[in-house]
This record gives structure tokens, C-alpha cells and sequence, in this order.
């Protein structure tokens, strides 16, 4: 039983390792790529016009970067934040254009217009928490997927 035990532990550290190791230097939510580069101390978000491509007139697509923590409470089928984004960007691409509103830090690099960033103020220690949506007339948010990076 000891070894079991035992055997249990090492397999449940090692799984842990790996899947730290893995997950915080990148993390993907709904196509949107969030990444560290430890040599040159910056975090890239990268997304695609597919991914910010909707035919819905009242829908928009929602990226939001929080440090931290992402608090959010639901009052009457709305959802309100918080906790104000230390980046976001929100908008939608149509056949006819696009529209985008970004709320961005100051030193953020804008490598393609709308969609790749490049953050160099990032601090090790620091979780990064990504949140890719779906928002209909500024209020209804849907399809909402989240994921995470920390800096080391």
C-alpha cells in the first residue's frame, strides 16, 4: 500500500510539472493565442480575422487580459466585471468592414492592427488571465472561455 502510494505521488507530481511546465508559457482560448517568451521578456496575443468574423449585427467578439484575477457577478441575465482589464479588445470583422475598440496598457506594441499585440511591461510572478466571448448589444455575454499563463 505504502508503494502505492508512494508511486501515486511521483506520477501526480510529474503530471502537475508537465502540465505547468506546458501551460504557462502559452495558453489558446477559442483560437486566441496568448504566449511568454522568457529570452526576450515579452507576452504576445495573437488572433485571426476568422476568429473575429461575425455576420450578427448586434454581436461582437470580446478579448479581455486581466492580472490576477477576473471577478464578474450577474445581476438580471447581465454580466458586470469587477475587476477593470488590463487589456481589451472588442469588435467584429463582416464583409462590408470592421469595427474595434481596444483599451490597451501603456508599452503595448501593436505588431498587426487588430490583431496581434505585444506586451513588454510583464513582471514574473504575474498570472495573466485571457477571456475570449461573445457579446450581443454591450450587455449579453456568451460563449465565454477562459484560460491562463504565469510569468516565471
Amino acid at each position: 500500500m505504502k508503494k502505492c502510494t508512494s508511486l501515486f505521488v511521483i506520477l501526480f507530481t510529474a503530471l502537475l510539472f508537465i502540465q505547468g511546465s506546458y501551460s504557462q508559457n502559452n495558453t489558446t482560448v477559442r483560437g486566441v493565442k496568448l504566449s511568454y517568451d522568457k529570452k526576450k521578456h515579452v507576452m504576445t496575443l495573437t488572433t485571426s480575422h476568422k476568429i473575429m468574423y461575425t455576420n450578427d449585427y448586434d454581436l461582437d467578439v470580446c478579448i479581455e487580459l486581466h492580472k490576477g484575477h477576473a471577478l464578474k457577478m450577474v445581476m438580471n441575465g447581465i454580466t458586470y466585471s469587477m475587476t477593470e482589464p488590463y487589456f481589451k479588445h472588442i469588435g467584429h470583422t463582416r464583409e462590408m468592414g470592421w469595427a474595434f475598440s481596444t483599451t490597451q496598457p501603456k508599452g503595448l506594441k501593436t505588431i498587426i492592427e487588430n490583431y496581434i499585440y505585444q506586451f513588454s511591461d510583464i513582471q514574473p510572478g504575474e498570472e495573466y488571465i485571457i477571456t475570449v466571448s461573445n457579446v450581443c448589444d454591450d450587455e449579453y455575454i456568451s460563449s465565454e472561455e477562459k484560460g491562463s499563463i504565469v510569468i516565471n
